[in-house]
């Protein structure tokens, strides 16, 4: 039997579903730890772009802003490789993920909710870790180039109206949630770091927001010196992203594969059967032997 690069539309769709059904069943401790660490990973993607955003503004005046622009997000998506390949639990992801399992029976909104909550503040916790010990007390950006770079880009949008930056959630999860559905369809490596690549260098290049994401790069430019409060940060950057994030993840990438691929047999008895491990407390959702649930996002 030929095996392809690509499973199906319906494989990956109950791929997804089983994803949270593993992600809403570990225990508690294993859900904070990777939530920290996706926080820790994504930062080093953060990290790299705010370092070669620095050192490649000459290139702006040469070659125009659109290629500078280019350049740093062509180096942002190995934040996101490093999450889904070591299994890290994101919360923007998981606002795609918990919502396919949810509706399709086979978690509660009660693990939706626990899911999103300990994602959000583990990740901000792992971003915050990263910032200060592993970059600020490290003095990675303390000079020029790098530290007016991040600083500028940290008041850029702090001046960014509320609803551009709501919308400009929404487009970044949505393209950030493909990202992730490529890489659960993808079965080989290359192909699964080629399908996170492409949409997440999209994303950064046009300038849509990624609450995590900011999370770093906005609050390392707070941290050198940026003239924009917490509380304007949180309630004009992070709380409009964070809600255009759900948006886009949840309802036009979960909802809508969902409502497409998974509808119609959620209120039908499936295949799926479900074992627990007593020695780890996941549980693993098998739906067909040819489904491999390694390197899930």
């Amino acid at each position: 039997m030929t095996t392809t690069d690509v499973r199906g539309f319906h494989d990956t769709i109950e791929l997804v579903s089983n994803t949270g059904i593993q992600k809403a069943q570990q225990r508690i401790d294993h859900m904070i730890v990777k939530s920290f660490l996706a926080g820790v990973l994504l930062s080093f993607g953060g990290l790299f772009l705010l370092t070669v955003g620095a050192g490649s503004t000459p290139l702006r005046q040469n070659l125009g802003p659109s290629i500078h622009k280019m350049i740093q997000a062509a180096v942002f998506p190995i934040g996101l490789v490093l999450v889904v390949m070591t299994g890290a639990d994101l919360f923007t992801g998981n606002t795609m993920i918990l919502i396919v399992s949810t509706l399709h029976r086979k978690t509660t909104w009660l693990n939706l909710i626990v899911s999103w909550t300990v994602s959000f503040f583990g990740n901000l916790a792992g971003c915050l870790f990263f910032q200060c010990i592993l970059v600020y007390y490290a003095g990675l950006l303390s000079n020029d180039p790098y530290r007016s770079f991040s600083v500028q880009l940290a008041e850029v949008k702090g001046n960014i109206e509320w609803h551009q930056l709501f919308l400009r959630g929404i487009g970044g999860n949505w393209l950030v949630c493909l990202a992730l559905w490529l890489a659960t369809s993808a079965r080989e490596l290359h192909s699964k770091i080629i399908g996170i690549f492409l949409p997440i260098w999209l994303f950064v290049a046009v300038g849509y927001e990624h609450s995590i994401a900011n999370m770093f790069t906005v609050q390392m430019g707070m941290m050198l010196g940026a003239d924009l409060s917490i509380t304007k940060y949180i309630l004009h950057i992070l709380i409009p992203v964070t809600l255009g994030n759900i948006i886009g993840g949840g309802f036009f990438v979960g909802f809508t594969y969902w409502y497409l691929y998974l509808a119609k047999t959620s209120n039908t008895s499936t295949k799926t059967t479900v074992r627990f491990s007593t020695k780890d407390g996941y549980q693993v959702a098998k739906q067909h032997d040819n489904l491999d649930l390694s390197h899930q996002p």
